[in-house]
This record gives C-alpha cells, sequence and structure tokens, in this order.
C-alpha cells in the first residue's frame, strides 16, 4: 500500500484473510510503517517495514497494490499480473487502466471485503489470460 497509504490495519487483515490457504508466501511491506501492530495476521505472512520489491517482483506470481505508479510499473516490468485496491489520486485511474488492458483487476476501497477480495486474486492467479497478456506486451516492448 505504499508509503503514504499503509496505515490502514482493515485493509492489510483483509488481504491476509483473502490469502490465507493460498500456496504463496504472502509479504506485506508497510513502506516505513510500524509492522508490530500486523503481526498476528491470518495465513502468517511476512510483515516487513521495507521489502525488496524488485527482487520480490522477480519471484512474484501476483502484486497486490493500491495501484500506485512504481509498483504498477515495476510489476509489468516484470510481468507480474495484478490485483489493485486503489484509495486515492490517480490510483482509480492507473487501477482502471489495469483492468482495461487486461493486465489485473481492480476491487474498489468502497467494495473491499475478503470474499471478493479472494474471488479477484484466485481469478489472477488461475486465468492464463493475465500473464499471457502480459508477455506478449512485454516481447512488443524488447523488439
Amino acid at each position: 500500500m505504499g508509503t503514504l497509504q499503509n496505515r490502514s490495519l482493515e485493509i492489510f487483515q483483509c488481504i491476509a484473510e483473502a490469502c490465507d490457504g493460498l500456496d504463496a508466501q504472502l509479504v506485506i511491506s508497510l513502506g516505513g510503517g510500524n509492522s508490530s501492530e500486523l503481526q498476528s495476521l491470518p495465513g502468517s505472512p511476512l510483515v516487513v517495514e521495507y521489502a525488496p520489491q524488485l527482487e520480490l517482483l522477480k519471484k512474484a506470481t501476483l502484486t497486490i497494490t493500491h495501484a500506485g505508479l512504481n509498483t504498477v510499473l515495476e510489476s509489468l516490468s516484470e510481468g507480474v499480473p495484478l490485483v489493485a485496491i486503489p484509495i486515492t489520486n490517480d490510483q482509480p485511474g492507473v487501477a482502471a487502466r489495469l483492468a482495461w488492458t487486461g493486465a489485473g483487476e481492480v476491487v474498489p476501497l468502497s467494495g473491499l471485503s475478503v470474499p471478493r477480495l479472494r474471488a479477484a486474486i484466485q481469478q489472477v492467479l488461475t486465468e492464463d489470460s493475465y500473464r499471457t497478456h502480459l508477455r506478449s506486451k512485454r516481447k512488443l516492448q524488447v523488439s
């Protein structure tokens, strides 16, 4: 959730619950926020104040983000599809473009719930169209 919108414990709780039981390691980076309040989330996510995002993206299968432009561009450059929960500023527009281009799904903050987020996560993780679409776009950029 970036360095500015990273104080909503309810959003992190929802993300952890939605990811609980997936065959993946959830990493929650707080962008400098205090991680002590989030140590007992479901599913045992790795909660850190900072994470080496570029290194994580090389191994990631999915990015859950507030649709901040840096995270979105870095995820796209590594071919990692996204689930966006836009909060403010340009994030709703960036998230809408993710959905429009087939690079991810959007769960509006006003409709955020564990079932809705879990459905978006499972859709992006299981449907090949997101990764296929990103690979074809990356080939165009490299050519």
